[in-house]
C-alpha cells in the first residue's frame, strides 16, 4: 500500500497511530532534505580547491571527482563514475606510467606528467592517502592533484626577467670595476689617503655588485640545467693566490687578516674549469670575510691526498647555529643571527658553489658553531699519471656522460 492509498484511508486507522506516522514520515523527510543539503554544500567546497580531488573505492573505480580535477583530467565526472580510474587517467614518470595499485599507498607523494583526455600533458604533483573506511563507506584512496605548470611558468618568467637584467647591468658595470681599477693602480702613489680610501670602497662596492650579477646568471643557468664547466689540467696555486688578492682590499677594509698557507707539499695537478672554480674560491672566501667581525682571520688551506686536494677556508667569524646547517646550500637560504643585525649576502654563493663542485666531481660540506667560527671545505680529483700518460680519460667520459662539459 504507498502513502496517497494510506493517506485516503485514514478513517480507518486510529487517529493517535496516524499522526504518529506522519510526524515520523515528516522527520524522515527533514533529515534526508537535510543530508542532501550537507552533501550539497560538501561538494561545493571540494569543488572549490584550486586542487584535484579524486576518490577512489576498494576496487579504483572512481566514485568522486571536483571540478579542478575534471578541468586537469578533461573527463567529466559522469564520464568515469564508477569505472576503473586505470582506463582514464594516465600517470607518467619519465616515461613509465604509474598505475593505480602504485599510488593508492599511505603518504604517497612524487612530481608526475599527468596526460589528458585530449593528450594535453601537464606536470603535476600527485598526493594519495588511504582512507581507513569501512565496507560499508567504500572510499579507499583520495588523489590531490597539484598543477605545476603555473608554478613553473611564473618561475620561468622570473628566471627571463632575472637573466635580461643582469645581462644589461653586466655590460657597464663591467666598465666602472676596469676604470677604477687603473685608476687606482696609476694613482695610489699620487692621491691623497682619503680619496684613495674613498676609491677603494667604491671599487669593493663594485666588485660585490658584479658577483651579486654574476650569480644571478650562473643561477639562471643552474635552473636552466646550462650550467656548464670546461676542465683542464690547472696550477691549483695561481687560482687561489688570485682570488686572495682579489679580495684583499676587501678583508684590509674590515680590518681582517686574510691568509694562503703556503702549502706543505707541492700541489699536484686537478682537472678542473679554472673560470668556475676561481667563482668558487671567491664566494667562500668572501662569505668568511662578511661573516667575520673586524679584527678577525680567514685562513685559506690545502691538504692533499692519493685521489684528491682538499681546499679548507677557516674563519673566525660569527660562525653557524646548528639548524641552519643542513640548509646552507639550498638557493636563497640565508642565516639569521642574533650577533648580526641583518642577514647578508643574497643567499646564492653557496648554492651555485655546490653545483660547480659537484659538476667536477668533488664534495663541499661545512663545520661550524655559534661564536667558534667555520669550515668551509671542498675536494677535486688529482689527475694522476701513469707511464708518463696524464690519465684524465675516465673523468672526461664521466664529465660528457652527465653533461658537464661544454665545448
Amino acid at each position: 500500500m504507498n502513502l496517497a492509498n494510506l493517506f485516503s484511508k485514514k478513517a480507518t486507522v486510529p487517529k493517535e497511530d496516524f499522526d504518529n506516522l506522519k510526524q515520523t514520515i515528516t522527520a524522515y523527510e527533514n533529515q534526508a532534505a537535510i543530508a542532501t543539503a550537507e552533501r550539497d554544500k560538501f561538494d561545493e567546497i571540494l569543488s572549490s580547491i584550486i586542487d584535484g580531488i579524486i576518490a577512489l573505492d576498494f576496487n579504483k573505480n572512481v566514485i568522486f571527482v571536483n571540478r579542478t580535477a575534471e578541468e586537469l583530467t578533461g573527463y567529466l565526472q559522469s564520464e568515469i563514475v564508477g569505472r576503473p580510474i586505470d582506463q582514464f587517467i594516465h600517470l607518467f614518470s619519465d616515461s613509465e606510467e604509474i598505475l593505480a595499485k602504485t599510488y593508492c599507498q599511505k603518504n604517497f607523494n612524487q612530481t608526475a606528467k599527468l596526460v589528458s583526455k585530449i593528450s594535453k600533458q601537464t606536470k603535476i604533483n600527485i598526493l594519495t592517502t588511504q582512507v581507513s573506511g569501512t565496507v560499508q563507506t567504500n572510499i579507499n584512496c583520495i588523489l590531490i592533484l597539484h598543477d605545476l605548470s603555473r608554478e613553473e611558468e611564473l618561475e620561468q618568467m622570473k628566471l627571463d626577467f632575472v637573466s635580461m637584467a643582469s645581462h644589461e647591468l653586466k655590460t657597464p658595470l663591467t666598465s666602472i670595476v676596469g676604470y677604477l681599477s687603473v685608476f687606482l693602480n696609476e694613482g695610489r702613489n699620487k692621491l691623497p689617503k682619503e680619496d684613495l680610501m674613498l676609491l677603494d670602497k667604491a671599487f669593493v662596492a663594485a666588485q660585490q655588485l658584479q658577483t651579486l650579477i654574476q650569480n644571478l646568471l650562473n643561477v639562471n643557468k643552474i635552473e636552466k640545467e646550462q650550467l656548464s664547466v670546461s676542465p683542464e689540467l690547472i696550477n691549483y696555486l695561481t687560482i687561489l693566490s688570485k682570488a686572495v688578492e682579489d679580495l684583499r682590499s676587501q678583508a684590509t677594509q674590515k680590518e681582517i687578516v686574510l691568509n694562503l698557507v703556503p702549502p706543505l707539499q707541492t700541489l699536484p695537478q686537478v682537472m678542473a674549469d679554472p673560470i668556475r672554480l676561481g667563482e668558487v674560491v671567491t664566494n667562500l672566501v668572501a662569505n668568511a670575510i662578511n661573516y667575520t667581525n673586524p679584527g678577525g682571520k680567514v685562513e685559506i688551506t690545502t691538504s692533499v691526498s692519493p685521489t684528491e686536494v682538499t681546499t679548507t677556508i677557516i674563519d673566525t667569524g660569527i660562525g653557524i647555529p646548528k639548524e641552519a646547517v643542513p640548509h646552507l646550500f639550498t638557493k636563497f637560504f640565508r642565516v639569521s643571527n642574533a650577533e648580526q643585525k641583518a642577514s647578508k649576502g643574497t643567499g646564492l654563493g653557496l648554492y651555485i658553489a655546490k653545483s660547480i663542485i659537484e659538476k667536477l666531481h668533488g664534495k663541499i660540506w661545512v663545520e661550524s658553531e655559534v661564536g667558534m667560527g667555520s669550515k668551509f671545505s671542498f675536494t677535486l680529483p688529482i689527475v694522476t699519471q701513469s707511464a708518463g700518460i696524464l690519465n684524465s680519460n675516465q673523468f672526461t667520459s664521466q664529465a660528457i656522460q652527465s653533461g658537464t662539459l661544454n665545448y
